[in-house]
Parts: structure tokens; C-alpha cells; sequence
């Protein structure tokens, strides 16, 4: 692959600048994006977007699937990329492709459109703004749950991140997590009854759902 990206010194203001893993993929994202339209199987990928799948992701940046995935969660959920799934894979876009890699025929005289800041005012809409923050906040979600970086911390203050993960892998592939209003609760009952609180920073046993579901009862 020839050729390269623009990469503005604004980006140390990033809000994922210091989260390597989050980095580390969206930098790869925009290396491995179209700089053009191109055809893929009978199917125009537009400038700024790319076909992969998870595993693939896993394999060129030496994350986890595990890790891709939390990736890709928090990037759309902050408005970075968007994906979209198909027949003939999963498409990723880069939301704001052409402000960061703006045209080089331009003239000099323009300026780039800066990275964005996690202070800075992205649009007049004070819903569209306050929506922003709300994502901003959330460190998982899936269907009608969520959790916020806060509830995270407080989580993480007694349990390993991995556990509290492993818990959160569990509670999305559960087939009735519909009937669960709170994501943090639900996972703060999980891991209380996978007794992990009474050997903090520990790994447990890993309990099945339906062991899971028994001792809720």
C-alpha cells in the first residue's frame, strides 16, 4: 500500500488520544480507508470507507476481538466512524474522512479543519451537544442498556476490568437481558453472585447463564 495520511498536532487534544488501544485502531482506520472511490466485489466503497470484519481488524493491529469491538463501540458511539453491515462484510466509514484528509489540490492558503477538541463546540444545537456528551460518557452499550464511564469506575474500584468485560459479554448475549433496566445493576448483581467481590482484583469461576439466573431467583 502507497501513499499516506494527514495527521494534525491537534489530535494530542483528542479524547481518545490516550486510550492506545482506541488510537492505535482509528489511526489504522484511516491508513487502510479509500482515498478514492473504488469498487469492492460489484459494490462502490466511497472515499473514507473500508470492508473488514472484526477478525481481520484483530489480526493487522494485534488487538484482541474483544478489544476491536470495544473500539469500534466507543469510536461510533462518539461519532468518529460509522459501520454498517452487509452480505459481503461489515463497512466502516470515517465520519469527517475529507475534514481530515482535506483535497491537496486546494490552495495553501486554506487551513485544515482542525481535530476536534473535547472542549470544542461541534455544532449549534444545544440537543445535538447534549447528546454528544452523553456518548461521550458511556463506555459500553448494546440494544436498550448502557453503562456510563462513571458506573465503570465504581465497578472497577473492586473488580479486574476483564471480569467486568467478561460480565458485560455476558449480559448482551443474553437472550432476556430485555427485561434489565440498568446495565450497571444488572452487572453489579453478575458479579456479586460470581462471589469475585469477596477476592477482589481476582479472576472466579465463570457461572453459566442459567446458574446465573438460579441464583437470581
Amino acid at each position: 500500500m502507497n501513499g499516506w495520511i494527514k495527521l494534525h498536532r491537534q489530535i494530542t487534544e483528542w479524547e481518545w488520544y490516550s486510550d492506545s488501544n482506541t488510537f492505535r485502531l482509528f489511526i489504522h482506520l484511516l491508513l487502510k480507508a479509500n482515498h478514492k472511490d473504488n469498487n469492492y466485489r460489484g459494490k462502490l466503497i466511497k472515499q473514507g470507507c473500508l470492508v473488514t470484519g472484526r477478525e481481520k481488524l484483530s489480526l493487522e493491529t494485534g488487538l484482541s476481538i474483544r478489544q476491536v469491538r470495544t473500539c469500534l463501540e466507543r469510536l461510533e458511539m462518539t461519532n468518529e466512524i460509522a459501520i454498517k453491515s452487509s452480505s459481503k462484510g461489515t463497512e466502516i466509514q470515517i465520519v469527517k474522512y475529507k475534514d481530515y484528509q482535506y483535497a491537496t489540490n486546494e490552495t495553501t492558503s486554506k487551513e485544515p479543519t482542525k481535530w476536534p477538541t473535547n472542549d470544542q463546540q461541534t455544532t449549534t444545537n444545544n440537543n445535538e451537544k447534549n447528546d454528544k456528551e452523553e456518548k461521550e460518557n458511556i463506555y459500553r452499550k448494546f440494544k436498550h442498556l448502557s453503562i456510563s464511564l462513571g458506573e465503570f469506575k465504581k465497578l472497577n474500584e473492586v473488580y479486574e476490568k476483564s471480569i467486568i468485560d467478561d460480565i458485560l459479554d455476558r449480559i448482551e448475549n443474553y437472550k432476556q437481558n430485555t427485561k434489565y433496566s440498568s446495565l450497571y445493576l444488572t452487572a453489579n448483581s453478575w458479579l456479586r453472585k460470581q462471589n469475585v467481590k469477596d477476592e477482589p482484583k481476582r479472576v472466579n469461576k465463570n457461572y453459566s447463564y442459567e446458574e446465573l439466573m438460579n441464583m437470581e431467583k
